[in-house]
């Protein structure tokens, strides 16, 4: 039996299953972000929890660093990687020196210092590129937060830069689209304020 839809009622389901694509490779960073914080946990012995309120964030900012990590330096193993990822995460997420310091005296101890350093440098550049980047946008809210809480956006921006080469942004509510992102992944966000970085993105992707 053959189904007729609205225009509109493609435009919803479009929306959806866009939301829920994007919305995937949000959560999958959040949870790969929990991996590393009980891994790490159980490394250095302290109680990283206080780091999930970021979790969305720092996975955004943490995929590119571990695809990084993985391909320059293939010797270092599973718990030694973790140990190099929550140090770069206590750098720009931890206000708190004593906290900061034990993981350092750790990547030390465990003779990782080097490639840690290097590796800084590095996480130094994506992280001055994106801000650079969301500050050229022109958002009205930039002033009033941090920024690299919307790092969750680094791995997704791909995905967006192709909806736009193929015309598919024509058909979709960015403003559902946002809604549905958010609730799906949990991300403690407006849906005005993601509506207005998704839309800053597509016009700069279409210009």
């Amino acid at each position: 039996m053959k189904i007729i839809i609205t225009e509109q009622q493609k435009r919803i389901i479009i929306t959806e299953s866009t939301g829920e694509e994007l919305g995937n490779v949000i959560k999958q960073n959040t949870e790969r972000v929990k991996e590393i914080i009980n891994e790490a946990q159980n490394q250095i012995g302290m109680n990283l929890q206080f780091l999930l309120t970021w979790g969305a964030g720092i996975g955004g900012f943490m995929g590119p660093v571990e695809d990084f990590v993985r391909g320059k330096y293939p010797e270092i193993d599973e718990s030694e990687l973790v140990l190099i990822l929550i140090g770069v995460i206590a750098t720009y997420f931890v206000d708190n020196k004593k906290i900061v310091t034990k993981i350092y005296t750790k990547i030390y101890e465990d003779g990782l210092s080097g490639i840690f350093d290097r590796i800084l440098k590095k996480t130094d550049t994506l992280r001055n590129t994106f801000i650079e980047f969301i500050d050229s946008l022109g958002l009205t809210f930039h002033k009033i937060t941090n920024m690299l809480s919307y790092t969750f956006i680094i791995p997704i921006l791909p995905m967006i830069y192709q909806m736009v080469e193929d015309g598919s942004t024509e058909n979709v509510d960015l403003k559902q689209l946002a809604i549905r992102i958010i609730s799906f992944t949990g991300l403690t966000l407006s849906g005005i304020i993601f509506k207005e970085l998704l839309s800053k993105l597509v016009i700069r992707f279409k210009s």
